[in-house]
Order: C-alpha cells, then sequence, then structure tokens
C-alpha cells in the first residue's frame, strides 16, 4: 500500500540540503534568546514561502507568564548580553563564559553582580544558606522548592545526568548540561551557573581544602515579549479541508536537539510539495500541515488559538533529536506510540514503516508514550484526538548537553528518517477505503503480536494480571485501535467485523491458556478508601491536559512534598495518564486498573529517563499502584480544578 510512493519517492529527499537547514538552525538557536528565537521561527516561514507551501503563516504567542493553554502557562521572555563565573578565590580562574559556552548559564537567569562563597548543598534542610552561592550535584529542578525556601538567589550546579548505557558524567568532563526550565517560575529573580563535571570536582576538592568564593556577572533581562510558530499546508485536493499533521519544536540549541528535527521537517515540506508538482507523485485527497513550534507550549499555543480546526486534524508524525549519527550518540531511535488511552493506528502504521525501512540499518525500538518528555506527542490525548507517535533518538550520548554539535549528526541517518516521515504523512493524507483495510489488517497483526508478547511473560511467571482483566484490556486495546482507522476511509461495517474478530481471538487465547494465569487478588484497601476509589467518577474541565508542575502549591515545602508524592509512586509516569481515561465515565478504580497495564509496559524499558530527575525508571519496579496515593495525587488535581468529581457512579463494576 505505501511501496509505490516510497518507491517514486527515494531520491527526492535531499540529506545534503536537510543537514545544511538543520546548521542554520543550529546557528540561531545555539544562544537560546528570544530575539534568536523570533528569527529561527522567521526563518522557517521564509523556507516554507520559498518550497511553495501554501498558507504559509508566523503566528505570535504571548510570552508574558501569565496566558495559559490547558494549564500550560506562558513563560517571560528572555535575553542575555553577556554572563560569566568566576572563581575569585583562593585564585581567580573564569569558570563560566556565556559568550563562548552558552549552555552554560541556566535559562532565565537574571541579572546579577554578586561575589560570595560557596557551599556543598545538596538541599539539606537544615544547611545555612545565608549570604553564600549553594553548589549542588543534582539537577537544579530537583532541589529549586528548598533554594527558594532558604531565600537563595543564585545556585551552582555541575549536574549532567546519567543515561544508562548510553552516558555516564565523566564520559563528557568537559561539557555542561542545558538548563531550560528550573529557572523559569522564577522570572528573573533567580539565576545559576551549570559547570562541567571536571569542574565541579576541582571546586569541590578546593572547599575540602578551605573557602572558596565565586563573582556571577549576569547582564540579561526576563520581560513581557512574545514567542512565534511558522506553518504551511501542502493542500489536498478532494479533502482539503482534513489535514495531516507534522510537529517539529524549535529553540533548543543543539544540533540533534532539535535542529536535526527541523532540518529533516524543512527539507521534507520541500521535497514532498517538489513531488507532488512535479507529478513525480499524485497530490493526496488530504491536506499535509507542517507546525514548527515552541515544544508543548507552542502547539498547544497554536491549538487553543485555531481550536475550530482541532477536528479536521487526523494524526500525523512528531520528530524530535532524529539525526545524531547512532554510533557518535550510542543511541537507539525510539518509536514513542499514542497512549493506551487512544492506541492510533498512526503508530501501528508508522512501526510497520520503521521495520520495513529502517531496519536493520538503523536501530529502533517501539516503546510507550511518553508525553511528560516528549511534550509535542500531547495532542494524542483522546480529548484532543490528534494522534502523532513521535521519531527520536533519546536517551543520546550528547543529551541536553553542550557536547550536541553539528558534528555529531549523519546525513544518511536524516535521509532515513526523511523517507520514513514522507511515507508516514502521505499515506495518511492519502487513504482511502483499500489502503484502510491493509491498515487495519497491520493493526490487527500488531495486536495479534501484544498477546504473544503477554503468552511469553504468562509462561515464564512475569505476567501479573488475572484472566478476567487481561481478557477485557486486550480487547479494549483491539476495539479502540481498530476504530482509529475509520477516520482513514475504513468503512463501518469492517471496524465492526475486524473488532469481532479480534474479540473471538482474543477469547478463544485466553481459553487456551487459563490455567497459566495468577488468581485474580482484591486489593487491601481501608474501607474508605476502597468506596472512594470505586464510586469517584472523574471528568475533564479542559481540552488539554496540565503539566504535572501545573498544580498549584501552598509552599516550597508543599512542593517538595507533592514531588515526592510523584516521583516514589512512580506517579510523574502517570500524571497525563490519569486524565487521558478520565472521560466521565470510568471510576477512579477502573482507571487504576488500566494504569497498571501501562506501567508495565513503562517499566520494561528502563533506559528512558523520567521526567526531571534526570534518573532512570528503576529496575524491576511492580505495576501495582499505590492506591492511596494516586488518590492523593487526583485531590490534587482536582483542587488544581483540571479534574471534576461526578457522584453518580453506583459502585464497582
Amino acid at each position: 500500500m505505501w511501496r509505490d510512493f516510497y518507491s517514486r519517492f527515494v531520491g527526492q529527499f535531499d540529506a545534503q540540503r536537510a543537514l545544511r537547514q538543520a546548521a542554520e538552525q543550529n546557528r540561531l538557536e545555539r544562544f537560546f534568546t528570544f530575539p534568536n528565537f523570533e528569527e529561527s521561527a522567521n526563518r522557517c516561514g521564509r523556507e516554507l514561502q520559498a518550497s511553495g507551501l501554501a498558507d504559509v503563516a508566523i503566528e505570535s504567542f504571548p510570552a508574558d507568564g501569565t496566558t495559559s493553554w490547558y494549564g500550560w502557562s506562558s513563560m517571560k521572555a528572555w535575553d542575555v548580553e553577556e554572563a560569566r563565573l568566576w572563581m575569585v578565590a583562593p585564585r581567580r580562574e573564569l569558570l563560566c563564559d556565556w559568550s563562548v559556552v552558552p549552555e552554560s548559564l541556566v535559562m532565565y537567569s537574571g541579572p546579577c553582580d554578586v561575589e560570595a562563597e560557596i557551599v556543598g548543598w545538596d538541599g539539606e534542610e537544615n544547611a545555612d544558606l545565608t549570604g553564600r552561592i549553594p553548589f549542588t550535584r543534582h539537577r537544579i529542578n530537583d532541589v529549586y522548592p528548598q533554594m527558594r525556601a532558604k531565600g537563595a538567589r543564585g545556585i551552582l550546579s555541575d549536574f549532567l545526568g546519567t543515561l544508562p548505557g548510553v552516558r555516564d558524567p565523566f564520559d563528557l568532563p568537559d561539557d555542561v548540561r542545558w538548563e531550560n526550565s528550573a529557572l523559569r517560575p522564577a522570572a528573573g529573580e533567580c539565576w545559576g551557573f551549570m559547570l562541567t563535571p571536571r569542574k565541579g570536582e576541582m571546586l569541590r576538592g578546593l572547599l575540602r581544602e578551605g573557602a572558596v568564593r565565586v563573582r556571577a556577572e549576569i547582564n540579561s533581562r526576563v520581560y513581557d515579549g512574545a514567542f512565534h510558530s511558522a506553518t504551511g499546508v501542502i493542500p489536498g485536493a478532494e479533502e482539503p479541508e482534513k489535514e495531516i499533521l507534522f510537529v517539529s519544536h524549535l529553540y533548543e540549541p543543539g544540533a540533534n536537539d532539535n535542529a536535526s528535527g527541523v532540518g529533516v521537517g524543512l527539507e521534507l515540506a520541500r521535497s514532498l510539495n517538489a513531488a507532488i508538482n512535479l507529478g513525480v507523485v499524485p497530490r493526496p485527497h488530504r491536506s499535509i500541515r507542517f507546525l514548527f513550534n515552541w515544544e508543548g507550549y507552542g502547539l498547544y499555543a497554536w491549538m487553543h488559538k485555531h481550536a475550530d480546526r482541532v477536528p479536521d486534524l487526523l494524526g500525523g508524525l512528531n520528530i524530535d533529536e532524529i539525526g545524531v549519527d547512532q554510533a557518535k550518540g550510542a543511541s537507539v531511535l525510539h518509536l514513542f506510540m499514542p497512549p493506551a488511552s487512544n492506541p492510533s493506528c498512526t503508530g501501528h502504521l508508522l512501526a510497520h514503516l520503521c521495520e520495513e525501512i529502517l531496519s536493520p540499518n538503523i536501530r529502533w525500538k517501539a516503546v510507550a508514550d511518553r508525553a511528560e518528555i516528549i511534550n509535542d506527542t500531547i495532542t494524542s490525548d483522546p480529548n484532543m484526538d490528534i494522534p502523532v507517535p513521535c521519531l527520536i533518538q533519546y536517551p543520546s550520548h550528547n543529551y541536553h548537553s553542550s557536547a550536541d554539535r553539528l558534528e555529531t549528526l549523519s546525513a544518511e541517518v536524516m535521509e532515513c528518517i526523511g523517507l520514513v516521515s514522507a511515507t508516514q504523512l502521505y499515506f495518511l493524507a492519502d487513504s482511502g477505503p483499500e489502503a484502510a483495510r491493509w491498515l487495519a489488517q497491520v493493526v490487527a497483526g500488531t495486536n495479534r503480536e501484544q498477546w504473544h508478547s503477554a503468552q511469553l511473560q504468562l509462561l515464564s511467571g512475569c505476567w501479573p494480571f488475572d484472566l478476567s482483566r487481561t481478557r477485557q484490556w486486550f480487547i479494549e486495546q483491539a476495539n479502540l485501535s481498530i476504530a482509529s482507522v475509520e477516520r482513514f476511509e475504513l468503512p463501518a461495517s469492517d471496524v465492526a467485523s475486524t473488532q469481532e474478530e479480534l474479540q473471538l481471538a482474543v477469547t478463544a487465547w485466553c481459553e487456551q491458556i487459563q490455567v497459566a494465569f495468577p488468581t485474580a487478588s482484591p486489593r487491601n484497601l481501608p474501607d474508605a478508601i476502597h468506596q472512594r476509589v470505586n464510586t469517584m467518577v472523574l471528568e475533564r474541565t479542559t481540552k488539554g491536559t496540565p503539566k504535572a508542575w501545573s498544580i498549584a502549591h501552598e509552599s516550597p515545602e508543599d512542593e517538595r512534598k507533592y514531588r515526592e508524592l510523584l516521583y516514589q509512586n512512580n506517579l510523574d509516569l502517570l500524571f497525563h495518564r490519569i486524565l487521558y481515561w478520565a472521560d466521565g465515565t470510568r471510576s477512579l478504580n477502573e482507571i487504576i486498573e488500566r494504569l497498571e497495564f501501562e506501567m508495565m509496559y513503562l517499566a520494561s524499558d528502563t533506559t528512558i529517563s523520567r521526567t526531571s530527575s534526570g534518573f532512570a525508571i528503576e529496575e524491576n519496579v511492580s505495576p501495582e499502584l499505590n492506591v492511596e496515593a494516586v488518590l492523593a495525587l487526583v485531590d490534587r488535581i482536582v483542587a488544581s480544578g483540571y479534574l471534576r468529581v461526578k457522584q453518580e457512579h453506583a459502585g464497582p463494576s
């Protein structure tokens, strides 16, 4: 179904042109200030215009710190003239210079001219930071609440982040982590510098011998401004109002993350449009929209502004940091699938194309969605229902560091990703009943593979769910995934017959191996908790899903406890999913039962770091959730106004 397009299109995508586009993006965004961001978006708009796309627009959104889109609050604008960190005692030495290594300055650092003693500090509550500058091994995000509670305005960190099997901090001894979110809430009241692991160890050695003083000089401003998105369309022939969405984010300083994704995206727009206009391939039935935006924030801002278009955006693709040479990046291309609450055929199609086009030359792996770290997949939320699977070489050796440079990119890898992306976009844009029937069979086959995988786990004693729950889960997944093909012209009769076929097959499979399933065991819960989770029915209050960090806190101490609630119970991984499943009909217990299946899949890939800490998901994580912790988190979400409780549910199902 896709091979005719692929054979015609091969040779149209120019990998060297994509690499040059990435180089231009990186030149602008390496110094990650808002004036540079504006020029970056404008440049994308000019390239889309030059490639002949229709409806090209550069759209502006407020960067004022108050405007919010579905709970994602706008950041302020930020600009820097110069920033340096000096050690002034026991000797004078330049530690950081923004003009040489821009990543050494924490984004949103406010202006300062401060000289003080530094003190080693990793969030200890009894530490006295008065008149001193804390120096931490941790990511600043993880000690920010304690830092603010103690009144500290500045901070130093040599955190780089361990990525299991990919990076140890001393693999990059002379590079720094790029930190873009920790000081955003401070709106210019705080500042920070990132040190290399080598300089961090040097400072700790000096601290063991005596006092160390530093001087921080920052000329910056945090202000009300704007950020921008660039978009353009390849019009469809029969249904131009229906659109397939391509998304790739701007505004990060790495060559891989994400100049490579933007470079491939701009070349996709050019080469696809040229191939259509030259008659190499027919014009597809539906339109293809290209959107380059601020990751997550810009996507939601655009969706909020164009809410009337959302029903006509059928799905698509997100690519992010895809261009690194896999040998240099020690990386694997991860395909983040749409969420289990919306298991769209767009993910199944992309997995099929990756296997057929990329293997064995590109290492790749399909994994569960992670919208909390892959923000441009947030529209896959069933409440918004624009399912966009993501291709990303994450984790990678140089991720979020000053080592993410152009020399690590591979034109060959970018071409491979470009061809897969073009095929995905064109297939979805051109699909009719025949292609949709083929796609439904691909989806059905993937569902059967999931049962087979579960059977292997059952036979090895690693499958934790009883027969009834397993059967219900796989039937629901089959029904949802097959139903998702209907928007690409699968006839309703085919939807119903394929769903029925899979339901019967699941039931037969369960009966064949029923003796292998563990026995169901009730949860040991206090009566009051049991009553609440079985009668509490949740519904959404916004079209989109807020960030976990959108939840209101009474104090820095309350924020610290909230982070503990998330991390100690793996709820940072499940925050979005709680809202995804809250459709106004399911009880919290029914949601938890689904979350436990998702937790099992999440725990199967421990190489992917979690949201903020940079630490990996622990090995051997049990999928069984702490129900009281989930309830505590839900209560916080309800109190913040992103969920409401319906009381008409009669009890457990």
